[in-house]
């Protein structure tokens, strides 16, 4: 199957590899179907393209490869509802921020979207667990002094998410 997006052009997507995130993800519930585009080998990130939207991605990593103790609890509503019955097959992604003017990028670890890796059926799950933020710091820049304040010194932490 042929998807356009506003990043990539047409893009050829296996029809057995769409997502479906039944609920959308928070502020984007319309759009329901997505593929996952792996951009650059070379990086974590990759892209929760809409095949919806052309418009609509988002950036996700795997929350594990920065948070060495992150972990979630799924409830058993939310369980039945992906059927997932072996944590083995969830699949965890969590959304990215790029701050150029903080020089961060930063994840969502308070609403990470859990993925059925058997059925591709998703959802975006809101944890009530305090020690996980929406903006947790997975890379930074460091600050030049040479640079004017509101400009980045660089794009290479930066542009290497994207």
């Amino acid at each position: 199957m042929i998807i356009q997006t506003s990043r990539f052009g047409s893009i050829e997507v296996d029809e057995k590899s769409i997502l479906q995130l039944k609920r959308g993800l928070l502020g984007f519930e319309q759009w329901r179907k997505f593929c996952l585009i792996q951009h650059r080998p070379d990086t974590p990130f990759k892209w929760l393209q809409s095949i919806e939207e052309a418009g609509l991605a988002f950036v996700v990593v795997d929350p594990a490869q920065f948070v060495s103790d992150y972990e979630i609890e799924i409830g058993d509503q939310e369980a039945a509802e992906l059927e997932i019955d072996d944590p083995e097959s969830a699949v965890v992604l969590t959304t990215v921020t790029i701050n150029p003017k903080e020089r961060q990028v930063t994840t969502n670890l308070a609403g990470p979207i859990v993925i059925n890796a058997k059925t591709l059926v998703g959802m975006q799950i809101v944890l009530e667990d305090e020690r996980y933020g929406t903006q947790h710091v997975i890379a930074q820049s460091p600050a030049s002094t040479e640079q004017e304040p509101d400009k980045p010194e660089s794009e290479s932490v930066l542009s290497s998410a994207a």
